[in-house]
């Protein structure tokens, strides 16, 4: 009895133990598996953000691409006007030497005319290269800052590329913890379980221990019940008995006592008797 009571006691405490560490390893499952979370939920977001910068470096990497195809249309129109407004000059620096040294006045209206018409173009390239020139600077602005917002894009792409192992590492860190955790737990789960199996088993023993011992007790009581009234039994015959026999003895000692008298009457009726006898 008072083994399997010590043994109680230590399954108790086993099974308190297992208990405890049961839920300690749910608690830090929680904790994992929040972790796991946030790390998937970090890593989806850094994965719609990259895809998100690299769509905004696609966009600005095609208007570069554009704009530079257009710096270099600029630059190959405002070529072909210097070198048509060379040609020009140099048309006109002749066109006035005619004008200078004409021969004749028709000659010289002639030469006016072309000189008029050469000016006219002279001025149209000067504006276009102007235009053009304004242009391109505008062009090459808007390029720099493509090229800046392509650098911004590409080191944010790059930055989010990094923390990207960091969280994939993190998650298989959480993952595999969760794992061992979750082992932990169901060891411990079984732990507790066959403690409390044990436990039944014992305390059912104890149970029938118990009953046993309250049957040997109610024999037990039974026997000494069962001797008492034995006991007040014989005592009451020992005093019936007694009793008896002191009725026996009085009607004894009356029967000789009434036996005495009896001789005592008759010995006095044979004296009277022999009195009168003798009187006569």
């Amino acid at each position: 009895m008072a083994s399997l009571l010590k043994k109680v006691s230590m399954l108790q405490q086993k099974r308190m133990e297992a208990a405890r560490l049961r839920r300690k390893g749910e608690r830090e499952i929680q904790k994992a598996q929040h972790l796991t979370k946030r790390s998937v939920s970090g890593l989806a977001t850094i994965k719609r953000k990259i895809e998100s910068s690299k769509e905004e470096l696609e966009d600005v990497s095609g208007v570069l691409t554009q704009k530079l195809a257009r710096q270099e249309s600029i630059q190959r129109l405002i070529a072909a006007a210097e070198e048509n407004l060379k040609r020009e000059n140099e048309a006109k620096a002749q066109t006035e030497q005619d004008v200078e040294f004409a021969e004749s006045d028709e000659a010289k209206q002639q030469a006016t005319a072309r000189l008029s018409i050469i000016s006219e173009r002279v001025n149209d390239l000067v504006d276009e290269i102007k235009q053009r020139g304004n242009a391109l600077k505008k062009i090459i602005d808007d390029i720099e800052d493509y090229k800046q917002s392509r650098v911004k894009i590409s080191s944010k792409i790059q930055k989010q590329t990094k923390s990207k192992p960091v969280l994939q590492n993190l998650l298989q860190t959480s993952k595999k913890t969760t794992q061992r955790l979750a082992k932990q737990v169901a060891n411990k789960a079984k732990q507790e379980e066959l403690a409390k199996r044990n436990l039944t088993i014992i305390s059912k023993k104890l149970s029938e221990l118990a009953a046993k011992r309250r049957k040997a007790a109610l024999r037990k009581s039974s026997k000494k019940k069962k001797r008492k009234l034995k006991s007040k039994i014989s005592k009451g015959k020992l005093k019936i008995k007694k009793k008896k026999l002191k009725i026996k003895t009085k009607r004894k000692f009356a029967k000789k006592t009434k036996a005495k008298i009896k001789k005592i009457k008759r010995r006095v009726k044979i004296k009277r008797k022999s009195k009168s006898k003798r009187r006569k």
